[in-house]
């Protein structure tokens, strides 16, 4: 009786030419990011006529992705403080153009 010899796809394909094992490649699925749906916006007045515009309602795995986003399209500076999205300035008007343009329901003052 004749041996068969074992051979796998991978072993086939090579003899045939042909790249690949014959199984599909594994895709590495990333974790969905939550959406950005709705946030709150609110103005503040700090010491030194300072003022701030606050963002709440940020899922915390995106808000350090968005913060940069918002502060390289305004030109300005800000940063995450207790769970808030902080940008300098008054900047309601700016922000609620930028985020309705992304399908964010912006609630809150909108300057």
């Amino acid at each position: 009786m004749i041996e068969k010899e074992e051979s796998s796809f991978s072993d086939l394909f090579s003899k045939l030419g042909i790249k690949g094992s014959g199984v599909p490649e594994p895709t590495s699925k990333k974790p969905c990011e939550p959406e950005l749906k709705s946030v709150v916006l609110a103005y503040e007045k700090r010491s030194g006529n300072k003022v701030v515009t606050t963002i709440r309602d940020v899922p915390e795995p995106i808000r350090q992705k968005t913060l940069q986003e918002l502060k390289k399209a305004l030109g300005t500076g800000g940063s995450v403080v207790d769970n808030l999205l902080v940008i300098q300035g008054d900047r309601r008007k700016d922000l609620v153009r930028l985020l309705e343009k992304r399908g964010v329901k912006v609630r809150g003052e909108r300057g």
